[in-house]
C-alpha cells in the first residue's frame, strides 16, 4: 500500500507545472555554475603552473646558501569545481624563511585575462544544489496534508482500513522519488560535462568524493522535506503553509549563514594586527641592536672593500672579491646571527599564533552559529569532502611550518652557517689580503694599501680610484664566474596524500547532525499527522 501511495504521488507530480519548472531551472543552472568554474579551475591551473616554474627557477638560481629560500606553491583542487570554499579568499604561495614562520599564505588563487571581471562571481555547484533543492523540497512537501483535505480526499482514505502511518510513509516516499530524478540529474550532467572537458581529470579518489558528496545532498533535501511536512501537519491552508515555508527556507537558507558571520564580527574581540605588526617590529629591532653589538666586538677587517656585493631580505648576502679578514669577519657574524635570527623567529611566532587563534575563534564562533541553518551546514560539509574548507587550509600551512623545520636543520646538518659558502662561492684558498688584491688589481702600481689610500686621498674625484683598481681583474671575484649551487640534496616540499575520509572529521558530525535533525522533524511530523484533523 505505502508503494502504491508513492507511485501516485510520483506520477501526479512528474506531470506537474512544479516539476518541468524546477528540472528546467536545474537544467539552465547546474551547466552553468560547472562551465564557469571550470574555466576557473583551469585558470588556477595555469597560475599554478606559471608561480611554481617561477618558484622553481628562482630556487635553482643562486650561488649562495643565505640566499636559498624555497617557495611552496599549493596546487589547487580539482574538487573546488563543486565548492569553492575558502579556496578564493586565501593565497596559494609560501615563502620559507629562516626569520619568520609562515603566517598566512600569499599570492592570488585565480586570475581572469580581464582583471575587472574579477567583481562578478560565480555561485558553485555546493550553492546551487544548497538553494534550489532545498526550495524543490518545500515545494513538493509543504502540501502533503493540506491539499489532500482541501480536495476532500484525505479523509476519504483514512476512512477505509488505510492507517495514518502508512499515508504518510507513502507520500513522503513520493516526494523523494520525485526529487531524486532531479537530484541526480544534477550530478550526472556535472559529471558528464567534466568528463568531455579537455584539461580536466578527475581521479576515481575524486568521484568517490563526488559520490559522498552525493549522499550528504539526499540527507540535505531530507530535512527541508520533512521541514515542510512537519508545517503542512501544523495547517489547514496550503496558502498558509507555503508562506511559512518560504519563511523559513529564507531564514535558514540567507538569513541565518549571513547573521552568523555578522555576529561572530561584531561581538568577538579579534587581536589588534596593528599590535602584531608593533611586537614583530621591536623584536626585528632588538635582534638588529643585538647583531650590531656582536659585530662590533669582532676585529675589523684590514679593508672593507666589496668588489661585487649584493643584499636580500632574510639575511641573505653575496659577496665577491673582498679580503680574508673581511670574509672572516663575515663568517664569525653569521655564526652568531642565523641562529639568532631563527630563535627570534620563534618569539615572534608566539605573537603571531594568538594573532592567529583569535581569527580562528571568530570563525569557529560563526560555523556553531550557523549550525542552526541546514543550508550553512551542507556549503561546511561540501568544502569539507572537496578540501577546500579552512581545516585543508590550516593542514597545508602547517605542513609548510614543518618543511621550514625540515629546511633549517638541512642547513644545521650541513653546518652552512658557519661556512663561507653561506655567503660566497669563493674558495677559501683564493682570498687575498688588502695589500695583495691592491697589488692585482692595479698591476703592480700600488704594492700595499696604505700607498693606494694616500695616492687616492690627493685625488679630486673618488672615480680615481676605481680606475686604478679595475686595470687588472682578479680571476674569481665576479658572480659569472660561478655556476648555481647544487640543490639536489635539499629536502623538498611534500604534501599529504589524500584518502577517502582524510579531513572528513567535522563533516561527519555536521552530517551526523543533519540525519538527527531529519529524524526529529519526522517523528514531530508523524506526532502531529496522528492528531491532524481530517475533516
Amino acid at each position: 500500500m505505502v508503494w502504491h501511495i508513492a507511485k501516485k504521488d510520483f506520477l501526479g507530480n512528474i506531470v506537474s507545472a512544479r516539476f518541468i519548472i524546477g528540472f528546467m531551472l536545474c537544467l539552465f543552472l547546474i551547466p552553468f555554475s560547472i562551465l564557469i568554474n571550470i574555466d576557473d579551475y583551469k585558470g588556477q591551473v595555469r597560475l599554478y603552473h606559471l608561480d611554481r616554474d617561477s618558484a622553481e627557477t628562482a630556487f635553482k638560481s643562486v650561488r649562495v646558501y643565505s640566499k636559498l629560500r624555497p617557495e611552496v606553491v599549493k596546487p589547487p583542487e580539482p574538487l573546488s569545481i563543486f565548492s569553492k570554499g575558502i579556496s578564493e579568499n586565501v593565497g596559494n604561495r609560501v615563502k620559507i624563511w629562516l626569520g619568520d614562520k609562515p603566517m598566512l599564505a600569499e599570492g592570488r588563487a585565480k586570475i581572469r585575462d580581464n582583471p575587472m571581471l574579477n567583481a562578478f562571481f560565480s555561485i558553485d555547484f555546493a550553492g546551487i544544489i544548497g538553494i534550489i533543492i532545498s526550495l524543490l523540497a518545500l515545494i513538493f512537501s509543504y502540501d502533503i496534508c493540506t491539499r489532500e483535505k482541501e480536495d476532500g480526499t484525505l479523509r476519504l482514505q483514512l476512512s477505509n482500513s488505510l492507517s495514518r502511518a502508512k499515508l504518510l510513509m507513502g507520500k513522503v516516499l513520493g516526494v523523494f522519488l520525485t526529487l531524486l530524478p532531479i537530484l541526480g540529474f544534477c550530478y550526472l550532467l556535472s559529471a558528464l560535462i567534466i568528463l568531455v572537458s579537455r584539461g580536466i581529470s578527475f581521479s576515481a579518489h575524486d568521484w568517490s568524493r563526488i559520490v559522498l558528496l552525493f549522499i550528504a545532498s539526499l540527507i540535505y533535501v531530507a530535512v527541508f522535506v520533512f521541514i515542510g511536512l512537519f508545517i503542512s501537519t501544523l495547517f489547514k491552508s496550503s496558502v498558509s503553509s507555503i508562506v511559512v515555508c518560504l519563511f523559513f527556507w529564507v531564514f535558514f537558507v540567507f538569513i541565518v549563514p549571513n547573521l552568523s558571520v555578522y555576529l561572530a564580527d561584531k561581538f568577538i574581540r579579534l587581536e589588534s594586527r596593528d599590535n602584531l605588526n608593533m611586537v614583530i617590529n621591536d623584536s626585528n629591532k632588538e635582534y638588529g641592536k643585538k647583531i650590531d653589538e656582536y659585530q662590533e666586538s669582532l676585529e675589523k677587517p684590514d679593508w672593507g672593500m666589496q668588489w661585487h656585493s649584493s643584499g636580500g631580505e632574510d639575511g641573505g648576502e653575496e659577496n665577491y672579491g673582498s679580503t680574508r679578514s673581511f670574509f672572516e669577519r663575515e663568517r664569525l657574524s653569521n655564526i652568531y646571527s642565523e641562529p639568532l635570527m631563527i630563535e627570534y623567529a620563534d618569539k615572534k611566532w608566539a605573537h603571531q599564533k594568538a594573532y592567529l587563534d583569535s581569527l580562528d575563534h571568530q570563525r569557529k564562533v560563526s560555523e556553531r552559529l550557523s549550525l542552526f541553518s541546514p543550508a550553512a551546514m551542507f556549503r561546511l560539509i561540501g568544502s569539507a569532502i572537496c578540501y577546500t574548507n579552512i581545516e585543508s587550509h590550516e593542514k597545508f600551512m602547517e605542513r609548510t611550518r614543518q618543511y621550514r623545520e625540515e629546511f633549517i636543520r638541512y642547513f644545521q646538518n650541513k653546518n652552512v652557517f658557519a661556512s663561507f659558502s653561506y655567503f660566497t662561492p669563493q674558495p677559501p684558498e683564493s682570498f687575498l689580503t688588502a695589500d695583495q688584491i691592491v697589488e692585482q688589481r692595479t698591476g703592480g702600481e700600488f704594492k700595499t694599501l696604505k700607498a693606494l689610500n694616500e695616492w687616492s686621498s690627493k685625488q679630486p674625484s673618488w672615480r680615481n680610484l676605481f680606475k686604478k683598481l679595475g686595470k687588472v681583474p682578479i680571476p674569481g671575484t665576479s658572480p659569472e664566474d660561478y655556476s648555481y649551487l647544487d640543490v639536489s640534496d635539499v629536502p623538498s616540499f611534500k604534501w599529504q596524500k589524500k584518502h577517502l575520509l582524510t579531513g572528513l572529521q567535522s563533516s561527519i558530525i555536521h552530517i551526523s547532525l543533519l540525519i538527527v535533525e531529519s529524524l526529529l522533524l519526522f517523528y514531530l511530523s508523524f506526532v502531529a499527522f496522528i492528531r491532524y484533523d481530517v475533516r
